[in-house]
């Protein structure tokens, strides 16, 4: 590695660093999601709950690969089972994506090329939010590209030896089934952290089984990679044989049902490339629908122009990204039909980050060959159209960059992030003492997790609806405004004071007294009520 190439990762690294960490605690949101999976982690590591299963999918009643759980369990029990902890982790393998996308476009097409991508994805808006909040998908960009840097890497190994001569080189071999063996490990990470990542699996595997046609050696690793898949869902099967398959019934339950397209499979897949391209550049398609237009018509272009140019590595290389993001769009398109909708207002389109290192490698290599071809051609010519050529190239990175980091998230969440709800936790507690808690939430079909971790930091005892009324010291409401319209009732008030009033405020018998009412968020609020017999 020349001293170009370190002082190259070194300033993306340092870029992506300063991009993710500075103000973490209350960079990202802290919602429901959040805060079951902080209440899973603490009873993994404090309580030696072992969790099976990872997050519920938000379509269907089945779940995610409880990998997720067990990625994060190091950070939640070094720092007993502090939010902030775990988020610094994620942000660590959001800043590891950067480097190892700058070594996978570095690896294909020359320096230039890796610096490019490396810029790209540190200054990505969606990669940076990704870094900044606990969610499963967030670990996905960093197994995709460590997927497909080992598969490459693999790939390299091959080549050089059947160039060589050396197919009976025992030290390559292993070599070759080690890389390859960790690509599929890595991609079965991605769909352990999100069901869709099977999408990203199959690419990879089919990577694989066309490289074992040029070289047998690679048929060792595609099984050290499947002993590495039996690994990670082991997990998922020992609830399975618990269970009598509950978790596949409920997949198979799924895919028979009739959700469809919507607009027809044309748009359909237009719809989702959008997104898939959009995303890692400038975010979500429906904030800025025309500008993701053109960095769609961009990205093609120089995919398509990279193609017919390269040649040797680099043409295999965008080949290799090519064909993932094709497949991935048809895959995703008629896979999830969930894709074709954008709910303000909650997290979207994370469950297709896996393609996000592709995006910035089909659109760094061709523009790192642009450039490098215009200044060799101005060398030799001194021709001032030539020189213009490679200014409109370095012009256009620069103006990419620059609406990448103008669309960048804001550095504190508009709800206040952990902070804001560690410290409605505090004030629950502070009025509920030692006594046990009824947590409720609205809409009655959002978990209210979101309050019970910071309740239960801050020393509190959450329970269950079916303790008795007797047990109970303080019922608390937590209603989130963004689904007003469901809740049929506005929070701060009426919303929680008919729940209340229609679960235990029965005629005749002694009413649920108001205790405090406050905003947690902007979107949450929360109200103390004593039980109708009194603490």
């Amino acid at each position: 590695m020349s001293r170009f190439d370190r002082l190259n990762v070194l300033a993306i690294t340092a870029a992506a660093a300063l991009l993710r960490l500075p103000g973490i605690d209350a960079r990202g949101r802290f919602d429901a999601d959040q805060g079951h999976d902080m209440l899973t982690l603490v009873a993994f590591t404090r309580d030696g709950v072992v969790p099976l299963l990872g997050p519920r999918t938000s379509v269907g009643d089945f779940h995610h690969g409880a990998f997720y759980y067990f990625l994060l369990a190091p950070a939640a029990a070094l720092s007993n089972g502090d939010p902030v902890a775990v988020t610094v982790f994620l942000a660590i393998l959001g800043i590891a994506a950067v480097a190892l996308t700058w070594w996978l476009a570095r690896a294909i097409a020359g320096p230039l090329a890796g610096a490019l991508a490396g810029i790209l994805l540190a200054v990505s808006p969606s990669a940076i939010e990704q870094s900044t909040f606990i969610w499963n998908p967030n670990p996905i960009g960093f197994f995709a590209v460590l997927a497909l840097a080992a598969a490459w890497r693999a790939r390299m190994a091959s080549v050089a030896t059947l160039a060589g001569g050396g197919s009976h080189d025992r030290g390559a071999a292993r070599r070759i089934r080690g890389w390859w063996a960790l690509a599929i490990g890595a991609a079965g990470a991605v769909t352990q952290l999100h069901v869709l990542g099977v999408v990203f699996l199959v690419a990879v595997l089919a990577l694989c089984v066309l490289e074992a046609r040029r070289d047998r050696r690679v048929i060792g690793g595609l099984v050290g990679g499947f002993a590495a898949l039996v690994l990670l869902f082991a997990p998922l099967l020992a609830h399975e044989l618990q269970t009598g398959f509950l978790e596949t019934q409920r997949v198979l339950a799924y895919i028979g049902g009739d959700e469809g397209t919507g607009g027809g499979p044309i748009s359909a897949l237009a719809f989702t490339l959008l997104r898939v391209v959009g995303w890692p550049l400038i975010g979500l398609v429906t904030d800025v629908p025309a500008l993701t237009a053109v960095m769609l018509a961009v990205t093609v272009g120089l995919a398509v122009i990279g193609l017919l140019r390269a040649r040797g590595d680099e043409a295999a290389g965008l080949r290799w990204m090519l064909g993932i993001l094709a497949w991935s769009t048809v895959a995703l398109a008629f896979a999830a039909p969930s894709l074709q909708r954008v709910v303000a207002g909650l997290p979207n389109d994370h469950y297709h980050a896996f393609l996000d290192p592709v995006v910035v490698i089909l659109v760094a290599v061709p523009a790192a060959g642009l450039f490098t071809t215009a200044v060799e051609r101005w060398r030799m010519s001194r021709h001032p159209a030539v020189a213009l050529a490679g200014v409109a190239v370095a012009a256009g990175m620069v103006l990419l960059v620059t609406v990448a980091l103008a669309r960048k998230p804001p550095h504190v969440d508009p709800d206040g992030g952990w902070p804001a709800m560690r410290d409605a936790g505090t004030r629950v507690v502070q009025h509920a003492g030692p006594a046990l808690i009824l947590l409720l939430g609205l809409p009655d079909f959002k978990s209210a997790d979101a309050v019970a971790f910071p309740i239960e930091r801050a020393g509190g005892t959450v329970v269950d609806e079916p303790t008795p009324i007797a047990d109970i010291g303080a019922i608390v409401v937590a209603c989130d405004r963004l689904f007003a319209a469901a809740i049929g009732a506005p929070c701060g008030g009426p919303a929680e004071d008919a729940l209340v009033q229609s679960r235990f405020g029965a005629s005749g018998a002694p009413q649920p007294g108001l205790v405090d009412r406050f905003d947690a968020s902007p979107r949450t609020s929360i109200s103390i009520y004593t039980p109708p017999s009194g603490p």
